[in-house]
């Protein structure tokens, strides 16, 4: 598997390079961290051995954008639902910016949720893409590899709507896409059918709680 080491001590992490999104032969990616010091060290590190070792992979752009806690809003149990907080995307970035899998939402680039996919999922904006709602969404790649998640508090035995927008970045991507949602023990499969010129349809979720914090 390819991929790119990068740490700033003492946190450590890996970025999977190995399937290339876009079509322009770059990706862009993002990797949080908590400053444990005042000045720190970037470490970009290729661990590979490549069959030609004068090739490997090129790095550009490289940039640090202060990410703030999430906050409730009023009548939403979820954080940055709207994904506004997240990482920095370039004026002149049109590919977005990958998310990789992370199981830690403290040190997620997007601030309250979980990448919890084997792949990436990608945070794009409303300068190159069809956004709903905001200036920000998340695109779900690489079919059902592809999921983020949040902890969610809730009081066993009340009852809640989940609600969410489904649609295209008017990317170009048409065909036949499905998001599925689970909270609780409820799930419901949402169809959506893209001609990859933008668009969107509303979705909800009824479930009643069963804990002091649901999985969403």
């Amino acid at each position: 598997m390819e991929t790119l080491n990068v740490s700033v001590p003492p946190e450590a992490g890996e970025l999977p390079m190995q399937t290339l999104y876009s079509s322009n032969g770059w990706d862009s990616y993002a990797w949080a961290f908590r400053a444990a010091y005042n000045v720190v060290d970037i470490i970009l590190h290729n661990p590979g051995v490549a069959e030609d070792p004068a090739c490997g992979p090129l790095i550009d752009a490289i940039a640090i954008k202060e990410l703030f806690p999430p906050r409730y809003t009023s009548g939403n149990l979820v954080k940055n639902g709207d994904f506004e907080e997240g990482p920095l995307v370039f004026r002149n970035n049109s590919v977005g910016v990958l998310l990789p899998p992370i199981d830690d939402d403290d040190r997620s680039p997007l601030p309250g949720w979980i990448m919890e996919s084997l792949k990436s999922v990608k945070y794009i904006d409303a300068f190159h893409y069809a956004v709903p709602q905001g200036r920000r969404a998340v695109e779900l790649l690489a079919g059902k590899e592809s999921a983020i998640a949040q902890v969610v508090r809730t009081e066993v035995g009340k009852s809640y709507l989940l609600s969410f927008v489904v649609g295209d970045g008017s990317n170009y991507c048409t065909g036949s896409m499905i998001v599925e949602a689970f909270a609780a023990k409820e799930t419901v499969k949402v169809p959506y059918e893209s001609k990859g010129t933008g668009g969107f349809k509303s979705a909800q979720l009824e479930f009643k709680a069963f804990a002091a914090r649901t999985r969403v």
